[in-house]
């Protein structure tokens, strides 16, 4: 087979992109342009038509769709949801390196390329991240998501979990690439994990294999009314997720208590919290899921810096508060 290969010498064989999609009609066309103009064109599409009324959908993307990205069209007879339908698309996936798309999502044209050459340095990573612009169409302003903690272009996977202990943050999925062959040897985006399973694949991943950090701005998360990642998760659902990971993973819930990941649980709930899983509460825990909270509500009226210097002067003040109480 003649391979094509871009000015860097990297093969545009090497990726396959996963695209669950479900109603989103008014994202459609401007998904397929981001993925037509990569400097380094995908493999395979593989798409999977989660039950849509549209019956000509698969001739639309194969019309539109760059020719030198085959399509792998997978059609649900029943809506099974977006965790259900990624799933089913990792079962085709061949390629070295993934990305899981979501259609209202912008990657620009030099995604795919930055990205693997910088993997590529990593072999032993499980993937990789980057900063990210969050695209609010509630209000039609952007904001600027940069990690300006991390130092290192890689972390090993013995140095990730202090990393998370020692920093409060989270990757956005739709700027991850992933390392196929780590991915589907470890793989957790399985629907019984819920509806954050790729949150919590990704932090798994990185806890057995590490990660590389990629210190650009290539992709946009789009917040919009009515999408799933924008509904508020009760308290009650949280703990359910812990007791799951306890039953199911039971050394991904001890990493995730032992660095205080599980702050999106409200100081409110505490009594559940002990009633189910014993005395996990730390300090560090009850100042995140305070500064979770407030950050939930200023995210989007203060800019970034503003954000972090409001956020640590609570950490201090709480710190301060903590020791006199001791």
């Amino acid at each position: 087979m003649c391979y094509k290969y871009s000015k860097n010498g990297i093969n545009h064989k090497t990726i396959d992109v996963i695209w669950p999609f479900y109603k989103d009609q008014k994202f459609l066309n401007a998904a397929i342009k981001n993925l037509n103009n990569q400097t380094l064109k995908p493999n395979r599409l593989i798409f999977v038509d989660d039950a849509n009324r549209k019956k000509d959908l698969q001739k639309i993307l194969r019309k539109k769709l760059h020719t030198d990205i085959k399509l792998v069209f997978i059609k649900n007879e029943k809506n099974k949801g977006v965790t259900k339908s990624t799933e089913i698309g990792i079962k085709k996936v061949k390629s070295k390196y993934l990305y899981i798309q979501s259609t209202d999502d912008i990657i620009y044209n030099n995604f795919f390329e930055e990205n693997i050459k910088f993997i590529e340095k990593y072999p032993k990573a499980a993937y990789v991240f980057s900063n990210i612009r969050i695209n609010n169409l509630k209000n039609n302003k952007k904001y600027y998501i940069k990690f300006n903690f991390i130092k290192e272009n890689y972390f090993h996977y013995s140095k990730v979990g202090k990393i998370y202990n020692n920093n409060q943050f989270k990757i956005y999925h739709n700027t991850v690439v992933l390392n196929s062959k780590k991915f589907l040897n470890s793989n957790i985006f399985k629907e019984k994990y819920g509806r954050r399973a790729d949150m919590l694949n990704l932090i798994y991943l990185s806890m057995k294999y590490g990660f590389c950090y990629l210190d650009k701005t290539i992709s946009e998360f789009t917040f919009r009314k009515g999408q799933i990642s924008s509904y508020k998760l009760s308290d009650d659902y949280l703990i359910n997720e812990l007791k799951i990971l306890k039953k199911c993973n039971n050394q991904l819930f001890k990493f995730f208590i032992k660095n205080n990941l599980h702050y999106e649980i409200s100081i409110f709930s505490l009594n559940k919290i002990i009633n189910n899983f014993g005395n996990i509460i730390t300090i560090k825990f009850l100042l995140r899921s305070i500064k979770f909270k407030i950050w939930k509500f200023l995210r989007f009226y203060l800019n970034q810096r503003l954000q972090i210097l409001v956020l640590d002067h609570i950490v201090v003040e709480g710190c301060k508060l903590c020791s006199k109480l001791k």
